[in-house]
């Protein structure tokens, strides 16, 4: 255990130097997804809207303390007398002098405080509402990272079947070469015909054309893996192990219950409700009245010392008529709920398709592996039937050429079943929330 944990913590810090060095460096699947974790830049995504609901939950929280401001200023300007409609006469000649560039300045220095009171629930709203969204961040994160942990899974089974697909076509290279010098003898010693070599030499060009688009296959898969993993396309791993044993099986209804109780995009968009909840209660708060609380101290003059001068107040208000838009605030407030809630049933419903879908594969992927054993050992059984026939000279070449393809097809059909196995456990386990710990 102690190896392992110090295999994955070495791979963290040296990692992309080592797969640098070497492309193909021996990993097995629980240090893939670690590194994964670890790179993949959809978390790291993730992890900074995490961030940014936890942000604005401090933001919202403000709400309940006091406000306090502080500043100063210095003004030069000219002080000319002007007066406002209405002023009699006999003031204006009073305090008019004329214009001029005279000019004086002018010093502020102030501190305010204010204080809501009570705003019937338009900071409770707020803060409801961002901290369902914090919560559904945080669910999003844990979906990305079960989403990155089935990428990772489903590559690193891709890598295995493709690089057992690849020694198969190295056997069918080997078997069709083996057959074309069997052939080129019998024909050396006249007891079989031309065209059996020349047929044996297409059927090994053909061997050899699936072989190299399989090695073709297999670096492709092997770069799918890297982007899995969040590195670069040239220094993926080399998966270590099969494909592994079977399950046991399980229960559907056991398995929807757990579905509905972990997935968490499904408990995202629980939050999602929440979050509306905390947006009516804001849109109705903004019907009610406000009461709050203020106080300032500053200091002001046209010369030095300044004059200082305090307050303290209490405001109480109401929004008569804005228009309607308070209203409407609340029945969009409510549509929104309406629709989160909506969004919840659907979601749910797919997540039960999800589960029966990916559990109806993985019974079938389970059958096919024992359907796949049976016909390999029958072909197999069959091609040693068929060389042995040819050897004698009861057979011919079509009959060793068909159970030669049929060996090879054979061998490929198992490899494919237990992949469609292990993606299938994958995919069950993804639509099912076990995603890494």
């Amino acid at each position: 255990m102690r190896k392992t944990c110090f295999l994955i913590l070495s791979f963290l810090l040296f990692g992309p130097s080592l797969l640098a060095a070497n492309a193909h460096t021996p990993l097995s699947l629980e240090q893939c997804i670690a590194i994964a974790l670890k790179q993949s830049p959809d978390i790291a995504a993730a992890q900074a809207f995490v961030a940014v609901a936890k942000a604005n939950m401090k933001v919202a929280h403000a709400g309940y303390l006091p406000q306090v401001d502080v500043g100063q200023s210095y003004i030069r300007q000219t002080y000319n007398y002007t007066a406002n409609p209405g002023t009699p006469p006999a003031v204006w000649k009073l305090f008019y002098k004329g214009q001029s560039n005279a000019n004086a300045p002018y010093y502020y220095a102030g501190l305010n405080l204010s204080q809501t009171l009570w705003d019937f629930g338009r900071t409770k709203g707020a803060i409801e509402s961002s901290q369902a969204q914090f919560q559904a961040a945080e669910h999003n994160l844990r979906f990305v990272r079960d989403q990155v942990d089935y990428n990772v899974r489903a590559a690193y089974f891709t890598v295995i079947a493709a690089r057992e697909t690849v020694e198969i076509q190295k056997a069918a290279v080997a078997d069709a070469q083996r057959h074309l010098d069997q052939a080129q003898a019998f024909h050396q010693y006249g007891t079989a015909p031309k065209i059996d070599v020349t047929r044996e030499q297409v059927a090994l060009a053909n061997a050899r054309l699936a072989l190299s688009q399989a090695e073709e296959n297999l670096e492709v898969d092997r770069a799918e893996l890297a982007t899995a993993m969040g590195l670069p396309a040239d220094q993926a791993p080399e998966p270590v192990g099969t494909l592994g044993p079977e399950r046991s099986p399980e229960s559907f209804t056991q398995l929807v219950a757990e579905a509905e109780q972990n997935r968490a995009d499904l408990l995202a968009q629980f939050d999602q409700v929440q979050a509306a909840l905390g947006n009516l209660t804001t849109a109705r708060g903004n019907l009610k009245p406000d009461i709050s609380f203020s106080a300032f101290l500053d200091f002001r003059n046209l010369t030095l010392p300044l004059v200082y001068n305090w307050s303290l107040g209490q405001l109480l208000a109401q929004s008569i008529f804005a228009g309607g838009a308070n209203r409407a605030r609340v029945r969009a407030a409510q549509a929104q709920e309406t629709a989160a809630r909506d969004n919840v049933e659907s979601l749910r419903l797919q997540v039960q398709q999800q589960v029966f879908s990916a559990f109806s594969n993985l019974k079938v992927a389970q059958e096919q592996i024992g359907n796949a054993l049976e016909a390999d050992r029958y072909a197999r059984e069959n091609l040693a039937l068929a060389e042995g026939r040819y050897k004698v000279g009861v057979g011919n070449v079509v009959e060793l050429d068909d159970a030669q393809l049929q060996a090879t097809n054979a061998a490929i059909a198992v490899v494919t079943a237990r992949y469609n196995y292990q993606i299938a456990g994958a995919k069950l386990d993804f639509v099912l929330g076990r995603g890494p710990k």
